[in-house]
């Protein structure tokens, strides 16, 4: 079995883990509370709040080892180089129009600030490449060729 390793920045690795401790303090706390006040009410076949707290429980409990594997497996990128697209680089696209990226490991990708993660489409085509080079990205409209203007 071979195991992933799971890249991000020291920004990503520190949110990783304060959600894994909201998870395993305050959150499971508050679930096992909302399960022993519907367990008090009675009937447990036909009372859709201890079902759902159940359900709560099991969600934060998959997300807790999801994020315990992450945590284990992560790589903390720092790169130094600004030559070639790294995670944690801030790349600039032309094609015309002028576009800039911050390449991120995938739970801190947020398209909508600039986020995108290494995964992505738009970071694979991107992740390697050197100043200057021609890129094409898919997209549902067609190719898109940018030219890697800046990276920092």
């Amino acid at each position: 079995m071979t195991q992933n390793i799971y890249q991000t920045t020291l920004s990503g690795f520190k949110k990783l883990k304060d959600e894994l401790v909201k998870r395993e303090t305050e959150l499971r706390s508050k679930i096992a509370d909302t399960i022993n006040e519907m367990r008090n009410q009675g009937d447990l076949k036909e009372n859709d709040g201890y079902a759902m707290a159940l359900e709560s429980q099991y969600v934060n409990e998959e997300r807790i080892l999801e994020l315990k594997e992450k945590i284990k497996t992560t790589k903390i990128v720092k790169d130094k180089r600004k030559d070639i697209v790294g995670v944690g680089d801030i790349v600039t696209l032309k094609n015309g129009k002028t576009v800039k990226y911050e390449i991120t490991g995938e739970d801190d990708a947020n398209p909508l600030e600039g986020k995108i993660s290494y995964l992505s489409p738009i970071g694979k085509a991107i992740m390697g490449k050197k100043l200057n080079a021609k890129i094409i990205i898919s997209t549902p409209a067609g190719n898109t060729e940018y030219t890697i203007e800046a990276i920092a």
